[in-house]
């Protein structure tokens, strides 16, 4: 951890607290410091490999859901503390935001009281749910929002906020075509606390699909990799395994990291022929590529509570929001999975076809590759802020 006040040269703060932009900021930090500003604040390993000085561990940041904040509010409490003194700060000379509403709404708000210019990409899906928060950006003249997709453009448009476009990095890939697997992926969150709880669901699924499997084909059954997002989740997934097979962990069953890079990753989830997965930019990536697959969750109680209160989506799985319709299966276990359910999960991943998922492949790489590169966006907005 480092102490800001330590640091005598101006910098532009970023915070970045999900995997799911920590591409997004790597672009944007290496463009700052190519144009000859120093990069500050949290971010992932892609980002600092960019040249990202640190101010807290980015690995205690993901949480998921209200029961997932509590445990660690004291925690995130202090790293605001410390992004907040740093973006405060005179040497602060403007602020990068990706996503992580639970940090940048309240730093938004504390810019916006300063006069602090702030680029927030990926800003709350006010689409879904919390349409008030939008109000925040309004008379914000140094506040400037990018989106992802047309469905938030559009909200935050009828709340009288401007939005500009940014591609989507999944549009820059370009397929590695390897020899096809007939295992599945399971994919039961970025956040250990919601891995956990998704895992025995999704291992219970995975038999059933192996069972279901060798009654449509011949061969060896498929083996099952389980993905850990970040490399401090493979141990704890291991370790949980372990615990559901009484200390005897079957052949069929694995842990694999993701690879961190995007392309590396979609090139990796490419190779097999079904997946699990929970709601996020992940259930983005299996559409991307073409699998079936169907989205999944297990949530706390809070979280479920609150959702069933607040939410106005028809959809969560963010490639039916994109394009409109139930085009791939979701599901929400309110309590513990039965065999029913369990059938029905399985079920909806048979009923998809490669070419079913080739079309919606097509159909979201055109509805995302619209606007600037984070790059691009990043440059203007220094350009347009920032004097030095």
């Amino acid at each position: 951890m480092r102490n800001v006040n330590e640091e005598n040269a101006p910098y532009i703060l970023f915070c970045v607290g999900e995997d799911s932009g920590d591409m997004i900021g790597a672009e944007m930090v290496a463009t700052t410091v190519a144009l000859g500003f120093k990069a500050m604040g949290v971010g992932g390993p892609l980002m600092q490999e960019k040249g990202l000085v640190p101010l807290w561990d980015y690995n205690e940041l993901p949480v998921s859901g209200v029961g997932d904040v509590v445990p660690k509010y004291f925690s995130l409490k202090k790293v605001f503390e410390i992004v907040s003194d740093a973006a405060e700060s005179k040497k602060c000379l403007a602020i990068v935001a990706v996503d992580y509403p639970g940090f940048n709404m309240r730093l938004a708000r504390l810019a916006k009281k300063w006069g602090k210019p702030m680029l927030y990409v990926a800003p709350p899906q006010i689409w879904a749910w919390k349409s008030k928060r939008a109000s925040l950006f309004k008379q914000a003249d140094k506040i400037r929002l990018a989106v992802f997709f047309d469905i938030e453009a559009e909200a935050y448009k009828q709340m009288g906020c401007d939005t500009i476009r940014i591609k989507h990095p999944v549009t820059g890939w370009n397929p590695l075509y390897a020899e096809l697997k007939s295992d599945i992926l399971l994919l039961p969150g970025s956040r250990r606390t919601s891995a956990l709880r998704n895992l025995p669901t999704f291992v219970s699924v995975a038999e059933m699909y192996r069972n279901a499997w060798a009654e449509r084909n011949s061969g060896p059954l498929p083996d099952v990799v389980v993905v850990a997002s970040r490399d401090y989740l493979e141990v704890p997934l291991l370790v949980a395994l372990e615990k559901l097979y009484d200390g005897r962990l079957p052949t069929w069953l694995k842990v694999v990291v993701a690879p961190k890079q995007i392309y590396e990753r979609l090139n990796f989830y490419s190779g097999y022929s079904a997946a699990l997965t929970s709601f996020g930019t992940s259930t983005l990536e299996m559409a991307f590529v073409g699998i079936p697959f169907a989205a999944c969750v297990e949530p706390d109680f809070l979280t479920f509570v609150m959702g069933k209160l607040m939410v106005k989506t028809d959809f969560l799985s963010l490639p039916n929001a994109i394009i409109g319709r139930g085009v791939t299966p979701e599901f929400i276990i309110r309590d513990k999975l039965n065999e029913r359910m369990a059938l029905s999960i399985v079920e909806s991943i048979f009923q998809l076809d490669f070419a079913t998922m080739d079309e919606i492949a097509l159909r979201l790489r055109k509805a995302l590759n619209v606007g600037k590169s984070s790059s691009e966006l990043v440059s203007e907005f220094l350009a347009e802020f920032v004097k030095r």
